[in-house]
């Protein structure tokens, strides 16, 4: 999966940066934002008609909850794009090899090395699509709760609504948590397989099947865990 990575992050930005997508989080956040500022106007005529006049400070104390909110909500698109970016930067620095690269590996004869080279690129191309499928479920899932951030950043300041908030940030760090599990997963059984496997007195065909399972197990593990936390 060569740089796949990479492009699904284009493909994320590019979904991000379309009219619709963009023009529904701004009606969004248009709302919140302007809710928040006539009750930050509110906080500075209760100050006036007090005849305290305007105390800056007091202002601050007043209102730092929707200050805080109306800077997340406008940091919010960039801060995630910029994250999607590193994270699929580093996926690409480190899923290097694949399962038929490991196959063949050590394999000194024309007749194995051709054997495993088909049999490896066919359960290659397998879990190719299956970390593709996880991968592209994670952004629809993270496009989703990017899309009701104003929301549920405006949830914060209410405590009757609060606990929405949380719910919120608990599913995003459950969506983050999937990225570098993946990524982990697919190098760390690499490393087990180069490792371990090859060190035994296998079948080329039981090494390819035992990457592609062990590969499939970890997957599984990372998605039920992250599941189990959240």
């Amino acid at each position: 999966m060569e740089e796949a990575y990479g492009n699904l992050n284009a493909a994320y930005l590019q979904i991000k940066g379309m009219v619709v997508i963009e023009g529904f989080y701004a009606l969004i956040a248009g709302f919140v934002i302007t809710t928040f500022v006539f009750k930050l106007v509110g906080i500075i005529k209760e100050m006036t008609n007090e005849g305290k006049g305007f105390n800056a400070r007091h202002f601050y104390e007043l209102g730092r909850e929707y200050i805080f909110c109306i800077g997340l909500i406008c940091i919010m698109p960039v801060l995630l794009g910029t994250l999607e970016t590193v994270l699929a930067y580093g996926a690409d620095e480190l899923m290097n090899g694949d399962i038929t690269d490991i196959a063949v590996n050590g394999i000194d004869t024309l007749k194995w090395s051709l054997i495993s080279g088909t049999v490896g690129s066919l359960f290659g191309v397998a879990y190719d699509y299956i970390m593709l499928l996880f991968l592209c479920t994670r952004y629809l899932i993270l496009l989703l709760l990017e899309i009701i951030s104003p929301i549920a950043i405006a949830c914060l300041y209410n405590k009757d609504t609060r606990s929405s908030f949380y719910t919120w940030v608990k599913q995003m760090l459950g969506c983050y948590m999937l990225y570098p599990g993946f990524i982990l997963a697919s190098v760390f059984s690499d490393l087990i397989v180069t490792n371990y496997v090859l060190q035994r007195s296998w079948s080329v065909l039981l090494m390819v099947i035992f990457s592609f399972l062990l590969k499939l197990t970890m997957l599984g593990t990372v998605k039920a865990t992250v599941n189990k936390w959240l």
